[in-house]
């Protein structure tokens, strides 16, 4: 009997729990860099992201948001022509910042969020994997750890647009390059579109 009270109760908590839980899309754009003296004079590169996500509610103005994204990020070089100091012994570049990269990952971000009315403010942390690596896979590691914050703003009760900016915690160069430490950084405008 105690174990059908508990699991009925169990039930009911997890249906109301679930009853407030909204689910959604996001599409946006990332402007990224490479952070690190060896990049300074890289350029960005501009991205196409998009995911999608749950709002969890933690209270009346608290929210949990995960997120599952893609994520294309990297750097263009502007030192002149690609591969202008040429490749060493074992086929990779000598100077890797001198290079187009095409960082792409898979991302999940797990954000806490507070609302003021209208808007809101989310920071937390994220895990990415690299999926693609443009020409350069052996230069750059394929996983990637950093903390995000940003702003939003609600348009509509489906509809919301938020700034955010991520700073990279680990050095995505490989050790063979030693001296040069590259972390990803990048600006995203996203819209979000919620069930």
């Amino acid at each position: 009997m105690k174990k059908l009270l508990l699991g009925i109760f169990l039930l009911a908590a997890f249906n109301s729990f679930a009853q407030g839980v909204r689910y959604g899309a996001k599409i946006g754009m990332n402007v990224s860099t490479l952070s690190g003296d060896a990049f300074d004079d890289s350029s960005s590169r501009y991205g196409f992201a998009a995911g999608v996500f749950a709002e969890i509610p933690l209270g009346n103005a608290f929210q949990f948001q995960p997120e599952f994204l893609y994520s294309g990020q990297g750097i263009k070089p502007n030192t002149g022509p690609e591969y202008n100091f040429g490749n060493g012994e074992d086929g990779l570049p000598m100077r890797p910042f001198d290079e187009r990269a095409e960082l792409d990952y898979l991302q999940l971000p797990l954000l806490f969020k507070k609302n003021f009315g209208k808007f809101n403010i989310h920071l937390g942390p994220q895990v990415g994997v690299a999926v693609w690596n443009s020409d350069n896979h052996e230069v750059y590691k394929n996983f990637d750890y950093s903390g995000i914050g940003g702003i939003g703003v609600q348009v509509f009760d489906f509809l919301s647009i938020e700034a955010r900016y991520s700073v990279g915690f680990r050095n995505v160069i490989e050790e063979r390059y030693s001296g040069i430490e590259g972390k990803n950084q990048y600006f995203a405008l996203m819209a979000s579109y919620r069930l």
